[in-house]
């Protein structure tokens, strides 16, 4: 208990305690943007003005630590430093790694008598532990009637506006009802990805936090920053890659028993205690994040984790990369795509669409796969084949998920999503570069004309040998001069509303006709409503027409009220539309993310809209966390640090009437009062 809450600010003041006037104080801090220094030079000025004997504190460093008193804290759990184990349970007393021998300590300088001293761990994992965290939500009495929101307010008219409406969800119900029973109980997505908290690209420094996500809450509060619970911070600097696995044995250990054991808990708004339970869904990542989480390949030939062994790839041997075709076999069977050979690849397609792995397939697959972690620091690293095998066996799981220690884990429908984000990126970049054709990014090329001379398809686009060099006839997207002139011209002249998107303009560059430094949220606006505009006059009809199927592709897929019959069409749509980019586009511009929108419809279709799958309000997050970092040496202490103080904060806004917080927080064009949160605390 915080004393702090009970004691005056100064004598016979009424209005505020010592807690409260340093929460709103250093609410106002946050929201402000203030600098440390300047919050010191306030604190300075009002120790002054108040009458002597006040208790305001002599600095913001003091400030910090009072408020921390409502965190909840971290443990700290030492890594063997090539990433092979934890140094707990059986390993807690261990001074050496089980598999590779290394300390797990630095040896420091010698002492004053001499001897060695060992106590800097070389690797330190930072564990949220997430029990008291999600105990905690139910400590607001709005939070906790929210988290019923999905069972007591939510539509139920068979649309698809929220992941309690997807069928993920209602199968999970159906198989265990004894945990549908009570509403209390929280369903969760994890979420990660890496980062550099430099800010400086000449830096190599990756940081990987992981987040779990309470999806009861409503749409309005769902991906909200403050409903963000931090669970890991592993440590950098290098990517755990493939490891993974080792640093989620804690989290993985408290998930099974939130769900096999439940924790006590106090429900404000019911004023009752419950026994609360939790269940993991679904995670979000970018997709080589999706294969360290899933242990599945996410590179090479069997790169789709959706199609697995039958992945339709081609190595192409002068671009020296893999592309993913062979979009027919999901259209009809009578479609008349499937017999014209001549427009695709020479060959009539009668294969028919792969089905997913089901979860008990996915298990019996990996059931003797060995859990092999750790970086060998002695073995030298091997390029791989390149040219690959054709009878070399297909590896498309590098070892058994750790997720599958969770008894549910196998009746999750679909565990492991696809992040739109970085998909509609991807298509978006090959697009624009193709058109444009950007040195070094572009699509077409003498070594993609190459590898279509190779593949003997599309004669009359194969490179004309002359002299010393090539000719490349030109492609059905290729644009003259004057038309690349155009296109960039009316992404220059676009203007925005206030708030809709980013100023785009700046990034197009007329007389060098190239657009460059886009971020994704401006390739989601590019793509879905600027490019169709774009292309209206500075390409053929028939090319035109399949890039506005793809732009309204991506809007059907961000829909935020979706029917399944919908995605169903939509489906067989897209079937249709990467067809026919197959047969105006070369091979090289079929990458796996170009592959992956086959898939999105069957995705929402089990999980739900988009918004609830998508990196956005993650990757701001990660901005956030790199906000915290004010001691370059120890970056993870400073994240860590940062965020139990950032957390402390949250949890007393819940509380604060009369004053803005961030859930009070109106908009930046809004004229209103901001509404206050109606539970007094201190």
């Amino acid at each position: 208990q915080c004393s702090d809450a009970n004691t005056s600010l100064y004598l016979r003041c009424e209005s505020f305690s010592k807690l409260r006037f340093l929460v709103e104080l250093l609410h106002i801090k946050l929201l402000g943007g203030w600098s440390d220094k300047s919050f010191d030079m306030l604190l300075d000025l009002l120790r002054e003005a108040f009458p002597k004997g006040s208790t305001v504190p002599k600095s913001f460093y003091e400030a910090r630590k009072i408020v921390k008193c409502l965190s909840l804290g971290y443990d700290t759990i030492h890594a063997c430093e090539n990433d092979c184990v934890l140094f707990r349970k059986q390993y807690a007393n261990a001074d050496v790694c089980p598999k590779c021998n290394t300390s797990h300590r630095k040896t420091s300088k010698k002492s004053l008598d001499g001897k060695r001293v060992h106590k800097v761990p070389r690797k330190v994992l930072r564990y949220f532990p997430i029990e008291e965290r999600l105990q905690k939500m139910f400590m607001s009495p709005k939070l906790a009637n929210d988290v019923r929101w999905h069972d007591e307010g939510r539509t139920k008219d068979g649309l698809l506006r929220h992941p309690a409406d997807s069928p993920d969800w209602k199968h999970f119900d159906n198989t265990y009802p004894e945990f549908a029973a009570d509403s209390r109980n929280l369903r969760l997505t994890l979420a990660t990805d890496g980062f550099n908290p430099f800010r400086l690209m000449n830096c190599s420094y990756s940081i990987w936090p992981v987040v779990i996500i309470p999806m009861n809450l409503p749409p309005w509060q769902c991906m909200k920053q403050p409903n963000f619970i931090l669970s890991l911070l592993i440590p950098g600097p290098n990517s755990p890659g493939k490891n993974m696995d080792v640093y989620f044995e804690p989290l993985v250990d408290d998930m099974h028993d939130m769900f096999e054991e439940g924790v006590r808990t106090y429900d404000s708004s019911k004023d009752e205690y419950f026994q609360l339970h939790a269940a993991l869904q679904k995670t979000i990542t970018d997709f080589p994040g999706l294969g360290y989480v899933s242990a599945c390949v996410t590179s090479g030939k069997v790169a789709c984790p959706h199609c697995h062994s039958y992945t339709c790839s081609i190595h192409l041997k002068n671009g020296g990369k893999c592309c993913y075709m062979g979009h027919r076999r999901f259209l009809d069977a009578n479609h008349k795509f499937r017999f014209d050979a001549a427009s695709f690849d020479g060959n009539v397609e009668l294969g028919t669409a792969p089905k997913p792995l089901t979860r008990e397939e996915i298990f019996k697959q990996t059931e003797d796969l060995p859990a092999d972690f750790g970086k060998d620091p002695k073995k030298k690293k091997t390029k791989p084949n390149s040219k690959g095998k054709e009878t070399e066996e297909k590896i498309i799981w590098n070892r058994r998920s750790i997720w599958f220690r969770l008894r549910y884990w196998k009746d999750v429908m679909l565990p492991h999503n696809f992040d739109v984000m970085h998909i509609e990126k991807n298509v978006c970049d090959n697009i624009i570069n193709t058109l444009l054709g950007i040195d070094g990014k572009s699509k077409d090329n003498l070594n993609a004309r190459l590898d279509l001379k190779l593949l003997d398809i599309r004669k009359y686009l194969h490179p004309v040998e002359v002299g010393d060099s090539y000719y490349l006839p030109p492609a059905p997207f290729s644009m003259s001069s004057e038309e690349k002139k155009l296109f960039c011209e009316v992404l220059k002249r676009i203007k925005f509303p206030d708030g809709y998107a980013s100023d785009i303009r700046r990034h197009v560059h007329v007389k060098e006709k190239r657009i460059i430094g886009l971020k994704s949220h401006d390739n989601h606006i590019l793509l879905q409503h600027l490019l169709p505009l774009a292309v209206r006059k500075t390409l053929p009809e028939y090319v035109s027409a399949v890039l506005v199927r793809v732009s309204n592709f991506f809007k059907k897929i961000y829909s935020p009220v979706i029917s399944i019959s919908d995605m169903e069409k939509l489906d067989a749509e897209i079937a249709e539309t990467l067809s026919l980019l197959e047969t105006i586009f070369l091979p090289a511009f079929f990458d796996i993310m170009v592959h992956l929108m086959a898939h999105l419809p069957t995705q929402v279709r089990i999980s739900g809209p988009v918004q609830y799958s998508n990196m956005y309000p993650i990757e701001r997050f990660l901005m956030r966390l790199k906000g915290y970092v004010r001691t370059k040496s120890h970056p993870e202490g400073s994240i860590a640090e940062g965020y139990l103080f950032d957390e402390s904060l949250t949890f007393c806004s819940r509380y604060l009437e009369g004053c803005e917080t961030r859930f009070s927080r109106k908009s930046r064009t809004s004229i209103d009062k901001p509404s206050s949160i109606t539970m007094p605390f201190f």
